[in-house]
């Protein structure tokens, strides 16, 4: 059976001058490692990516390439070069692999009302220009374009072979099959960590997750459980995550997470960037109380 992969969807960690903190950005790494995650992440919307300069978004891949290279073993590092301008991404995405990174990710551009045929032409344009393919990263619910596989021009780029894998933040888990029955090549990541029991009934490839950087020994039971004769167990287990990721979604995910690691593993995880507003007292307490009654025990299992 091929390994379900989990990849942890990384913070991007400011210090008190609102700059990138490298230390503590390899204390995570670090730390997932230890953990055993399959790869990083790199920029992501829990990275706070748009929030970011180019400049900090290159430096970050840079650094977690330097820090892939002291790992002794296999890790996959994703540079998520999304951006409005072809330009732009295709500057960051030479960066990413002049820097030694394998895999570029891409959110398509949003903002202005592009045709599926500009989505695609976005894709091409991105792939030539580093001579690779690239992940697609499919968030509609914040980028607010679809990836409709009944769509010709769409069709026809996950055919192309432009496209090697797809971040699968979508709640339309069936479209799995429709996207393997195009390209079975194409390696399928589920973006939700919530939705763990029916991507991994379609036979996803593996997650990319944002809560991972502090529950991945929850979601490698989660995926031990559901692949072994105890498997009704893990219907409970994800009750316990997905409540605890909902309460994060509530109080604000990025914000949540560095609180998280701040408090419970002594990275110092800083706070998030305007427009993001940092957690309220209230926001803490609750994150404490739904931590102490649902972040189950790996080892009682």
């Amino acid at each position: 059976m091929e390994k379900t992969k989990l990849i942890a969807a990384s913070l991007s960690i400011f210090d008190g001058n609102n700059q990138i903190n490298d230390s503590e950005m390899n204390k995570l790494w670090n730390k997932l490692v230890q953990e055993g995650a399959d790869g990083i992440f790199i920029g992501g919307s829990v990275g706070e990516c748009f929030l970011l300069k180019d400049s900090e978004r290159i430096h970050m891949f840079e650094e977690a390439a330097r820090f892939v290279r002291s790992v002794e073993r296999p890790l996959d590092i994703y540079a998520h070069v999304g951006a409005l301008s072809t330009d732009e991404a295709i500057e960051m995405a030479r960066a990413a692999k002049s820097a030694g990174i394998k895999h570029i990710a891409s959110t398509p551009p949003f903002y202005f009302s592009l045709s599926r045929t500009e989505v695609a032409h976005y894709y091409y344009d991105l792939a030539s220009a580093i001579n690779d393919s690239v992940l697609y990263y499919d968030i509609p619910s914040s980028t607010h374009i679809d990836l409709n596989t009944d769509d010709p021009d769409i069709q026809s780029l996950l055919k192309s072979g432009v496209i090697s894998a797809i971040k699968h933040t979508n709640l339309q888990s069936y479209r799995v099959n429709k996207i393997k029955s195009l390209n079975p090549d194409i390696t399928i990541f589920g973006g939700f960590e919530s939705r763990v029991i029916p991507m991994m009934g379609y036979h996803c490839n593996g997650f990319i997750g944002s809560t991972f950087n502090f529950m991945l020994p929850q979601y490698k039971k989660i995926i031990e459980v559901y692949n072994s004769p105890q498997s009704s167990k893990v219907y409970r287990m994800v009750q316990d995550t997905t409540s605890v990721l909902n309460v994060l979604l509530e109080v604000g995910l990025p914000a949540a997470i560095k609180y998280i690691l701040t408090s419970c593993y002594g990275i110092q995880a800083g706070e998030v960037r305007r427009p993001l507003l940092p957690l309220t007292l209230e926001s803490r307490q609750r994150l404490d109380q739904i931590l102490k009654q649902k972040l189950f025990d790996v080892t009682s299992l």
